[in-house]
């Protein structure tokens, strides 16, 4: 019984190792970001009920990655993806309604991304499943976007609590740092699913966003600038595998 099973492991492992030689994949990417922006300027003390919090935003990415050997791999491909602001005051509520717990606005902006990446690939367990890690550099373009949001409310008190940001992007390409771990599944018929957790590190300031508000007749004004930086969840399925011009001409010459 032990043969039998060492054996069926070994087959597994053949067969992942000959689609892993010299091919490539094609696939699609789906996910989620929490993008972080930070104090930039203005008043350095905010009223107790104000909240900056993070820009969260679904991803979509075209991806092809191409297997060198069966431990390392090249990812690349074109994405889109945002970046943003996000505001909110505390607002007294019903316990009975949890949503007007917040009055919130929001500043979204749509980027491009060209990830440039390296990965090291760890061997099958008798799943045929695995740990990949990896890094590389992300291009990402943005245009020149402006957005002005406000939100009033009168409550029941009488005070008038105001919220508004005035939101804009440089424009330009810029160059980000980004480093992933994932859990990846090969099938017989050589398609992967994979599931990563990614960190981008932008080093330029991409936006910038001025916010307003009053609190029981008390103004404050806030400048925060936002980089690109931010952790991602993406689930990716790529496509079985097709052979590279080196692997093919390699094979006709054997023939």
């Amino acid at each position: 019984m032990k043969k039998l099973i060492i054996f069926a492991i070994g087959l597994i492992a053949m067969s992942a190792t000959a689609q892993e030689n010299n091919v490539w994949r094609l696939g699609a990417q789906i996910g989620i970001s929490a993008n972080k922006a930070k104090y930039a300027g203005g008043m350095e003390n905010a009223n107790a009920r104000f909240q900056q919090n993070n820009f969260g935003a679904p991803t979509l990415n075209f991806v092809a990655r191409y297997d060198y050997n069966n431990h390392w791999m090249g990812m690349t491909g074109i994405g889109f993806n945002s970046i943003g602001f996000n505001y909110a005051l505390a607002e007294n509520y019903s316990l009975l309604n949890y949503k007007d717990r917040f009055s919130g606005i929001k500043s979204n902006f749509g980027t491009v991304e060209i990830p440039a990446m390296v990965f090291y690939k760890f061997n099958f367990n008798c799943k045929n499943t695995r740990w990949i890690v990896g890094g590389g550099f992300v291009s990402t373009l943005i245009g020149k976007q402006s957005a002005t949001k406000d939100y009033s409310k009168t409550p029941e008190g009488g005070s008038t609590n105001y919220l508004k940001s005035e939101s804009s992007t440089n424009g330009g390409g810029y160059e980000l740092l980004r480093w992933s771990i994932g859990r990846e599944k090969m099938y017989k018929n050589g398609s992967i699913l994979q599931a990563s957790i990614i960190m981008n590190v932008g080093f330029k300031t991409i936006a910038n966003s001025t916010v307003n508000y009053t609190v029981d007749n008390q103004s404050y004004q806030h400048t925060f600038s936002n980089k690109g930086s931010f952790v991602g969840f993406r689930l990716a399925y790529f496509l079985k595998p097709f052979a590279s011009k080196k692997l093919k001409k390699e094979s006709q010459s054997i023939k």
